[in-house]
């Protein structure tokens, strides 16, 4: 090989490894943009949609009307949960109290949150042989045999808070009303984007005693936070069951801090979980480093978290009142053997620290939720005079 030869030859390949190397320097930034890009418009449609679930909401409820006139002496069995959390005993609470105004007997059985409390109460309500019953926030999978066993006895069976709304899918229940809790998650997973600029990531503590809704929640938030946040690190999970909140969530939040100096956010899913998490927060002096976030918008945790300073600075609403309406509303309809709505459209309201002076928290929750009238709504469905 000539000297000429030999140098053209390293000159090409020279320039070869030239172009490799930019070739792959640009491909490493543009694949850096795409990344920032990505990241970038994820938050910013996160922001957005927090922007747009703090506004009040709007009516998007049932329009057919429904005869309640001929349903005195028809009855109601309302299976709760439990009744320790303030929203389940609101939910019972008001439905009852519109059932009654029809004239329709209902009896609430309190399941206090445990396997043998839930047989026990499904047990005693076929037994009274009403005509509906109500399995409010109750495992599906573990109450089928009992739904079975109703419909057998000519019992219809309405199920509640089962997490996603529309009709009830092979569970022999003739309908659902229930909160949007995908949305509740994303509700939360946007506004952890949005107030955490993606930095970092929250804890969630679940409660395996309500799985269904519980789970649809933990999915929405995790997929928010993926789709906001897509750098983020997999969001972890603890549990505990209902009858347990008052002796261990306190440790398991301290514990959480203790391991993880780092942990700035942290998001109970229920906000009867914050009663005992929030305590636990501020006995760590926390209070203004680490940020918890919740749902259900109890009018005792506004009132004295939310409204006040505190850890918890974001709330979501479901409006506690307007569900029991709804759950009333699906009932009269079974009762008076007229079809079912297959989603009552509960509408949900973020509530922070940015806006909770705008309304008044010691007022009817009804009024947190902007000038929507839904109890004169239900009403000239029923064909009742406004409550």
């Amino acid at each position: 090989m000539s000297l000429l030869t030999a140098v053209s030859l390293g000159s090409i390949l020279a320039a070869c490894g030239s172009s490799s190397s930019s070739s792959t320097s640009s491909s490493s930034t543009a694949a850096t943009t795409a990344t920032t890009s990505s990241n970038t418009a994820g938050l910013a449609q996160a922001k957005a949609f927090v922007a747009q679930v703090m506004a009040p909401p709007v009516w998007s409820g049932p329009t057919a009307k429904v005869n309640t006139s001929n349903l005195k002496g028809k009855s109601v069995w309302l299976v709760n949960l439990t009744e320790e959390i303030p929203a389940l005993h609101d939910w019972a609470a008001v439905a009852q109290q519109e059932l009654q105004r029809a004239g329709v007997s209902v009896q609430i059985c309190d399941a206090k949150g445990t396997p043998e409390g839930i047989t026990s109460c499904m047990q005693q309500a076929i037994a009274a042989k009403p005509t509906v019953i109500d399995a409010m926030a109750l495992d599906t999978a573990f109450i089928h045999s009992y739904i079975t066993q109703a419909n057998a006895a000519g019992i219809k069976v309405i199920t509640s808070q089962t997490g996603t709304p529309g009709a009830p899918q092979g569970t022999g229940a003739v309908a659902e009303v229930t909160f949007n809790y995908p949305e509740v998650g994303k509700i939360l997973g946007a506004w952890f984007a949005t107030t955490s600029n993606c930095t970092g990531y929250p804890q969630i503590i679940t409660t395996t005693s309500s799985r269904q809704p519980s789970a649809a929640e933990v999915a929405g938030i995790q997929q928010e936070i993926a789709t906001a946040c897509p750098s983020s690190k997999p969001i972890p999970v603890v549990n505990s069951l209902i009858p347990d909140w008052a002796t261990t969530l306190a440790t398991t939040v301290r514990s959480l801090l203790t391991a993880n100096p780092s942990l700035n956010y942290i998001i109970p899913l229920y906000d009867g979980m914050t009663i005992f998490t929030n305590p636990a927060i501020q006995q760590l002096n926390l209070s203004r480093k680490v940020y918890t976030a919740s749902f259900n918008a109890t009018p005792v945790v506004m009132q004295n978290e939310l409204a006040k300073p505190s850890s918890l600075v974001a709330d979501v609403g479901g409006p506690n009142q307007w569900f029991g309406y709804a759950l009333a509303d699906e009932n009269f309809r079974v009762l008076a053997g007229a079809p079912v709505v297959v989603n009552e459209n509960i509408p949900l309201r973020l509530f922070t620290t940015a806006n909770i002076s705008s309304i008044n928290v010691n007022a009817n929750e009804s009024t947190w939720y902007g000038t929507v009238n839904y109890t004169c709504n239900y009403d000239k469905l029923w064909g009742m005079s406004c409550s």
